[in-house]
This record gives C-alpha cells, sequence and structure tokens, in this order.
C-alpha cells in the first residue's frame, strides 16, 4: 500500500473507506483479453487500480496499466461506473475494508512490451474469453459494461 490510500488508512485505520478507482480491459488484435496474475492473493484480474493525489482518472488507469503490465495505452474508452457495494466492497487480508467508486475502462490502443512488475503482478498475458469466468466478479462484471457499451454505445451504470 502506498500513496493517498497509506495516507488515508494511517488517518482512518481499517474503517470502510470509499475509494476512487478505475480499471480496464485491453483486448489485442485477436480478440484475446490481457489478464494479470496478482502476487498479493494468485487471482487472475484486470488491471486496476486507486486514484492518487492530483491525478485524473484517465492518468490513474494509464499509469496503473504502466505499471502493472508494461504496455502504454493510447487511447480509452470509458464503457461503465461501478459504485455497487456488493460487487465493489473488498475485504484485504489485513482487515482493511475498501468500497471502489470504479470507473471501467476499454482500449485496443497500447503500445510496448508485456512484462509483469513483480509487485503487484505475477504475470502478464493475453488469453481467450474463456478466462473471464476466472475473475473475481467485480471484475467480470467490467465485461457486462463492455458488453452494454457494445450493444448501446453508451456507459453501464451499475
Amino acid at each position: 500500500m502506498k500513496g493517498y490510500v497509506a495516507k488515508m488508512r494511517a488517518k482512518i485505520g481499517k474503517d470502510k473507506f470509499i475509494c476512487p478507482a478505475a480499471r480496464i480491459i485491453i483486448e489485442n488484435e485477436n480478440g484475446d483479453f490481457l489478464f494479470i496474475e496478482r502476487i498479493d492473493n494468485g487471482n487472475l484480474g484486470l488491471p486496476a487500480g486507486g486514484i492518487e493525489e492530483n491525478e485524473t482518472i484517465k492518468d490513474c488507469i494509464i499509469r496503473e496499466t504502466k505499471e502493472e503490465t508494461g504496455l502504454d495505452i493510447t487511447e480509452v474508452k470509458v464503457i461503465g461506473i461501478s459504485t455497487n457495494p456488493q460487487l465493489e466492497l473488498v475485504q484485504y487480508s489485513n482487515g482493511d475494508q475498501t468500497q471502489y467508486f470504479t470507473v471501467e475502462f476499454y482500449t485496443n490502443q497500447y503500445r510496448g512490451e508485456l512484462s509483469a512488475d513483480g509487485i503487484e503482478t505475477k504475470t502478464v498475458a493475453f488469453k481467450s474469453a474463456n478466462f473471464i469466468d476466472s475473475l473475481p466478479e467485480n471484475e467480470k462484471s467490467t465485461f457486462d459494461s463492455l458488453n452494454h457499451f457494445r450493444k448501446t454505445g453508451s456507459v453501464n451504470l451499475k
């Protein structure tokens, strides 16, 4: 834990904290999606993270993607906003509770070489849509937003 969240945790302890965050679906030219393997719990996931002070939500997802995957995002689309406490409440192993207010993004525009950071991500790889069911519910629901956006052209609010 670092930055803004660490600063807030020092003040509020383990109490529930509502945190603005971003999550992104990255799709390659073959229709595969980028998945990360998290170091802290071994789960598959999507690039994501909390906003830092003096940062826009777009800057947040660009930074988090670079840190976790090595890729530079060149274009993003907002596909959803997830504030549902049943989806976005996370209880961490140390007892911290965070309810995320997550802006969900999509891109197929990026450059760079895949590289796990060894701090948050153990591996990063493009995989078929068959792996979506392996994601935690909050991250899996990002694909509901992508489907909604593709059908309607509008942001999915949940």
